[in-house]
C-alpha cells in the first residue's frame, strides 16, 4: 500500500467543537470496535487511533518525534483497563515507533517480546498487567489508512484470533468510512443552505448519484463474508451466547443469522 500521504484521510477537524461533532458521530461504530477487538484478543487494553491534523503539538509528550506536525493520530476510543482518551499517548505522530508506522506502512504490527523496549506503553504498566503481546492494524478503507487498531493483550495470539482481529479492523474501517463519509455529505449540504440563506438564491438540486453495480459492491460483501467466517472460525461455529460470534460482532443473534444467510456463510465456517 503507497504511504503517500495523499492517501490518509484527516479525522478530526482542529476545533474543540469540530472534534467533539466527529467523536459524536463515530461513537456508534467506535464503542463496539474496541470491545469486539477487546474480547476476540483476550486483551487487557484495546485503542483506535484516528489521522487528524496536528493540533496538540506544543504539549503532546511525543512532539519530538513527530517528522511532520500537520497530522497526526487521535487517540479516540478505549476500552479495557481504561476508557480515557486523554493521556500521554492521546496524540502519536505519524511514522513514531511502530504505532505510527502502521498508518504510514499500511502493514501491521505485532509482537511478544521485548514490549518494553519498543516503547508502546509505560514499562511499569505493562509490568503490572502482565502483558504478552501487543498488536497493531491499519484501519483501511479503499487504498486510503483512516487509523490504527491496537490491542494489549495477556496471551500471544493463535492464527484463528489473529485472523478475526483482522477482519474486525477491515469491517470497523469500512463502518467508520461510512460515517464519515455521510457527516460529510451532510456538512457540505448545510454549507450550501446556509450560502443560499445569505444570498437568497435557491440551491440547484445534486445530480443524482449512479447506482452502484453488484461488482462494485462485491469487495465489502466479500469482506463481510470473510470477516464473519473467521469470526465463527474463532467461536467455533456458535452464533448466539456469552461465547458467540453474535456478541463477538456486536450483533443480535438474529441480526447475524440474517447477514449469513444473505452472504451464504455456513454456521461451520472455517479459515481459509
Amino acid at each position: 500500500m503507497s504511504n503517500d500521504s495523499r492517501n490518509i484521510v484527516e479525522s478530526p477537524p482542529a476545533s474543540d467543537a469540530g472534534r467533539r461533532a466527529v467523536r459524536a458521530a463515530l461513537e456508534p461504530v467506535l464503542r463496539p470496535l474496541v470491545e469486539t477487538a477487546l474480547t476476540i484478543a483476550e486483551g487487557r487494553l484495546a485503542r483506535v487511533w484516528l489521522i487528524g491534523p496536528g493540533d496538540l503539538c506544543d504539549s503532546c509528550p511525543l512532539a519530538s518525534e513527530c517528522a511532520n506536525r500537520t497530522r497526526c493520530l487521535h487517540l479516540v476510543a478505549s476500552a479495557g483497563l481504561t476508557i480515557r482518551t486523554d493521556g500521554p499517548f492521546r496524540r502519536w505522530p505519524l511514522g513514531a515507533r511502530e504505532v505510527g508506522r502502521v498508518p504510514v506502512t499500511g502493514q501491521a504490527f505485532e509482537a511478544s517480546a521485548g514490549l518494553a523496549d519498543l516503547q508502546l506503553a509505560d514499562a511499569a504498566w505493562l509490568a503490572t498487567h502482565r502483558i504478552a503481546s501487543f498488536t497493531a492494524l491499519p484501519l483501511v478503507v479503499g487504498e486510503r489508512v483512516i487509523g490504527v487498531m491496537a490491542v494489549f493483550s495477556g496471551r500471544a495470539l493463535d492464527p484463528a484470533g489473529r485472523d478475526a482481529l483482522a477482519g474486525i479492523a477491515r469491517l470497523g474501517a469500512v463502518a467508520l468510512g461510512a460515517v464519515r463519509a455521510y457527516r460529510e455529505l451532510a456538512t457540505e449540504r448545510n454549507r450550501a443552505v446556509a450560502g443560499a440563506a445569505r444570498s437568497r438564491k435557491p440551491i440547484a438540486a445534486p445530480a443524482p448519484e449512479p447506482e452502484p453495480t453488484r461488482e462494485a459492491l462485491r469487495p465489502l460483501a466479500d469482506q463481510e463474508r470473510e470477516a464473519i467466517a473467521r469470526v465463527l472460525a474463532h467461536t467455533g461455529g456458535r452464533v448466539s451466547g456469552p461465547r458467540g460470534a453474535a456478541v463477538v460482532l456486536g450483533l443480535k443473534p438474529t441480526t447475524l443469522f440474517s447477514r449469513m444467510k444473505k452472504l451464504g456463510v455456513p454456521r461451520t465456517s472455517r479459515t481459509p
